[in-house]
């Protein structure tokens, strides 16, 4: 008897450290700390589709770029999640995936066979992709990009 209640409590202790509970001093891993950093994967598409006066090439770069990092982020996930380590939060998933990244979501929960089977997860996912969708069909639509143009030509003398 006295062994069960030992063997409880290793194992209350080990899956205290789980999806982020007891983790007070812990760093975060590494996908998580880089989706502090999204402007890097947003700024390089924001200068090329101001150097070429048309939002196309940048949104490409933009899916290329958040597409590359989210199905790093899946594979890191996938990783964490068959250890039993700390989690990636679904947040961090669904923001790269809201800005241009579900390309590349669909293809590592395809390839990776995570997240796919989580109704609430695709639930959002779809969503998203919806959203996103619309978004870029606004932007390179032609009154997309002459609000952008006239947007920008308006805020040129506020820089300068």
């Amino acid at each position: 008897m006295p062994a069960a209640k030992e063997r409880q409590r290793s194992v209350k202790k080990s899956s205290s450290g789980k999806a982020g509970n007891g983790t007070k001093g812990k760093k975060l891993p590494f996908p998580a700390r880089l989706a502090c950093f999204w402007p890097l994967a947003v700024i390089p598409g924001l200068a090329v589709s101001l150097c070429l006066k048309h939002p196309l090439p940048g949104i490409v770069l933009a899916f290329v770029c958040n597409s590359l990092l989210e199905v790093l982020f899946y594979r890191e996930d996938k990783r964490l999640a068959e250890r039993q380590d700390w989690r990636i939060p679904e947040f961090y998933l669904h923001f790269w995936e809201l800005f241009c990244g579900w390309p590349g979501a669909l293809y590592a929960q395809m390839r990776f066979h995570h997240k796919w089977k989580k109704l609430s997860y695709m639930a959002v996912f779809w969503l998203y992709v919806i959203l996103n969708v619309c978004a870029v069909a606004w932007l390179v639509s032609p009154e997309g990009v002459r609000n952008q143009a006239e947007a920008f030509l308006r805020g040129i003398p506020e820089m300068f």
